[in-house]
């Protein structure tokens, strides 16, 4: 069986909801047919200041990417490899991303930082802060096993520019997005 992989990047905010991310990442693919096993790394592996850009005082995801993929393919070929960091990080003509990922190296990422109410000036919410991050890890696991961006707005595969678009999307794949899943 196929597995995925759930890497900490950072302890604060992370840690202490891998359990309940796990458990909603498994239940959105179940839910389309998917049967990977998710599984835990039981450490931190904390991201190299390589790949901090002081001058913008982000993390630059594709050095995140090629670092992660460089600490963990050897042992993990067959699988997927999805880090979640506490972070704030961007793309080259990007003010920032949730996340990215790379088929071709089966890793992903995902940047928690503006995902949490606390970014915006809000009060500490775990179901909301759990169910965006849990969208984002289904959403580049998607990207991962080949899916491209959806035009359906409450397909966990749309787009979103901003926070709102988060919330308004759902953590599970639309019937067209899993049809695709099941030709892959």
């Amino acid at each position: 069986m196929t597995r995925v992989l759930i890497v900490p990047l950072t302890r604060p905010y992370v840690v202490d909801y891998l359990d309940v991310w796990s458990s909603s990442v498994r239940d959105s693919l179940y839910s389309a047919g998917l049967g990977l096993d998710i599984l835990v790394w039981p450490s931190v592996l904390k991201p190299p200041m390589d790949c901090f850009v002081w001058r913008r005082v982000q993390y630059l995801s594709s050095c995140l990417l090629r670092w992660l993929y460089s600490c963990l393919s050897r042992d993990f070929v067959e699988d997927y490899v999805v880090g979640v960091g506490y972070l704030d990080a961007f793309e080259r003509g990007l003010n920032f991303v949730f996340g990215e990922a790379s088929p071709s190296l089966r890793t992903a990422i995902v940047c928690t930082r503006r995902l949490d109410p606390r970014f915006y000036g809000g009060r500490p919410d775990f179901n909301l802060y759990v169910e965006r991050v849990s969208k984002e890890i289904v959403h580049e696991l998607g990207h991962l096993l080949g899916l491209e961006h959806c035009v359906n707005r409450e397909c966990v595969m749309s787009f979103s520019n901003s926070v709102y678009d988060v919330d308004v999307k759902t953590r599970f794949f639309c019937k067209n997005c899993i049809k695709k899943l099941k030709r892959e």
